[in-house]
């Protein structure tokens, strides 16, 4: 196509340990993060989903019409924030997504 220029793609392994490089990396800072004393993502998701509960249920739980609306306004933000999310591929379920964020902050009595 070009005079004297010929266009190649990297081999597959190369390709392979880039990939492992990127994942070695990966592990080695989440390493260093842990090191410093540094919550980690899940870590800090629910330390926010419990204080949100726990700021819920302080307030006598969801039965004041000022607390209701506060706990739909987190559904709605949560179940969009979920929406076109996958888990291993499958697609969400929009009622099980609400009745599962809804359990999370305010879970059911055992």
């Amino acid at each position: 196509m070009f005079a004297g220029i010929t266009m190649t793609h990297p081999p597959a392994a190369s390709k392979a340990k880039r990939k492992a490089d990127d994942r070695d990396r990966k592990r080695r800072d989440r390493e260093e993060m842990r090191q410093a004393g540094i919550p980690d993502q899940r870590m800090l998701d629910a330390a926010i989903v419990d204080a949100l509960r726990d700021a819920i249920l302080d307030q006598g739980g969801i039965h004041a019409p000022a607390e209701m609306a506060l706990f739909k306004e987190i559904l709605k933000r949560s179940a969009e924030t979920l929406r076109d999310r996958r888990q291993k591929g499958i697609p969400l379920n929009r009622a099980n997504m609400h009745s599962a964020i809804a359990n999370r902050l305010i879970p059911m009595p055992d």
